[in-house]
């Protein structure tokens, strides 16, 4: 049992973007957008969501962060954040904005369940002489090599939920948090095989 509970993909603006401009132009795609209010010195954005939720049509969510002007696209369904991230790039190309000089390196965090029996959970350590018990390995992860600020990385982390963990439970439900970081199109390859992915990766651990 895998469920995908949130895909999210971020990017950094090297330079700011007209947040009201872009708002004008996802409303005319259908978005309920964030309020503006225009002032002397710019605009004030009133958020739809706290902290940063600038706009959303159905289970998408958009956001951006002002201060380190990441602007970030949510859905749990991976064709429709793909397709968001698609009508949000298509209202910057109508601005004008040269996405490749424009955009920092992409990012992608995938949030998931997944009932999960991991052989290194069989991997016992006695610790009797200290504690009075013996113990195991009940987390893990997988991080590629480099380094984890780089525009290449790639890390997962399986944790048990432990609300409704069972100590003698064949399988055990697990959540699954994924941060990738590569090229654009790689990740949407990502993004579209999610499922096929997830798996073959925790058939592994």
């Amino acid at each position: 049992m895998l469920v995908i509970l949130q895909i999210r993909v971020a990017t950094v603006f090297l330079l700011e973007p007209d947040i009201p401009i872009l708002l004008s132009k996802l409303m005319g795609k259908g978005y309920v957008t964030a309020r503006v209010r225009p002032t002397l010195e710019g605009a004030i954005i009133s958020f739809i969501e706290p902290p940063s939720v600038i706009a959303g049509k159905g289970a998408i969510r958009v956001d951006y962060d002002f201060n380190r002007k990441v602007l970030g696209i949510e859905s749990p369904n991976p064709k429709e954040i793909l397709s968001a991230l698609d009508e949000v790039e298509s209202c910057l190309k109508e601005m004008d904005v040269n996405l490749d000089k424009a955009l920092g390196p992409y990012e992608v965090i995938i949030i998931a369940e997944a009932l999960l029996k991991p052989r290194f959970t069989d991997n016992k350590y006695t610790f009797k002489d200290l504690l009075g018990f013996d113990l195991r390995l009940m987390e893990g992860g997988l991080v590629s090599e480099g380094e984890p600020t780089s525009n290449r990385w790639f890390h997962m982390k399986i944790t048990p939920i432990w609300s409704s963990y069972k100590t003698n439970g064949k399988e055990i439900l697990y959540r699954v948090t994924i941060v990738y970081r590569e090229e654009k199109s790689k990740l949407i390859n990502f993004i579209q095989n999610v499922e096929n992915i997830l798996m073959k990766l925790l058939g592994e651990v």
